[in-house]
């Protein structure tokens, strides 16, 4: 159905086009090199994915797939890290960790496409179904984009507090693959707020896209939500002399072309 292939993509989507919006207004001084080197590793990753995926999730017991990208997700994490501490390396790091996002989201889309179930789809509801997806999270993603410049511009440490959102976030992701996987305890869920804030309602869908809302956390995934909040909060106070050295960098561009 219609409506199905739109949710399904504003899902897979809405996270990536919030982090992209948010590295895109960090480093907006070089946004051409960032687009580069988040376009290449994008690519590689995903056809690789996409190529292998039957091969991938036939390993580690069949959990290859749910483990690889737990990888994914913790590499974006850490690669948010390194992006914060390391200003000469700010911008690839960061690209590649909104990458390894895509590359995730990216190859569920694809898989869903391709869908056996598809089959009683019209290629026509498809299409408008992929192009609405696609056009409500550009248009969520340029709203965010607007949002956050005036916020840095008045407030940098609100806008670090989102950084670190989105970046533990992923952690959340990957502890929810791994105990799924059994790789991580499960036990029993510390509290139930699914009555009150559901995660397939739009506010739920949204604060699970921007820090990870999970509805029934286990004490495994607080744990690790707050020491990775911890160490992309420490990380991001280094984040306050970005500008100035993006500044330096494109100054430095300009100067070899002339």
């Amino acid at each position: 159905m219609l409506i199905n292939t739109v949710l399904m993509f504003l899902r897979e989507l809405l996270p990536l086009c919030l982090l992209l919006a948010t590295l895109l207004v960090w480093h907006r001084l070089a946004w051409r090199s960032f687009v580069l080197w988040f376009a290449v590793p994008s690519l590689v990753m995903l056809v690789l994915i996409s190529l292998q995926m039957v091969w991938i999730s036939e390993q580690m017991d069949g959990l290859g797939l749910e483990l690889l990208y737990s990888l994914l997700y913790l590499s974006c994490f850490a690669l948010l890290c390194l992006a914060a501490l390391q200003a000469k390396w700010a911008r690839q790091c960061s690209a590649i960790a909104a990458a390894c996002l895509l590359s995730i989201g990216g190859s569920n889309l694809l898989l869903y496409i391709w869908l056996p179930t598809q089959a009683e789809d019209t290629p026509a509801d498809l299409v408008l179904g992929i192009a609405l997806g696609l056009g409500i999270g550009a248009s969520i993603a340029a709203l965010w984009y607007y949002l956050l410049t005036e916020l840095k511009q008045w407030q940098r440490f609100s806008f670090s507090l989102v950084v670190a959102l989105l970046g533990v976030r992923q952690v959340m992701m990957a502890s929810a693959l791994l105990i799924q996987s059994d790789w991580l305890p499960s036990g029993t869920a510390l509290w139930n707020t699914e009555r009150w804030l559901s995660e397939q309602s739009e506010l739920g869908a949204f604060l699970q896209a921007l820090m990870g809302y999970e509805a029934t956390p286990m004490s495994s995934q607080l744990l690790l939500y707050l020491l990775g909040f911890a160490l992309l909060s420490w990380c991001c106070k280094h984040m306050a002399g970005m500008d100035r050295l993006e500044n330096l960098d494109c100054i430095d561009s300009v100067e070899k072309k002339v």
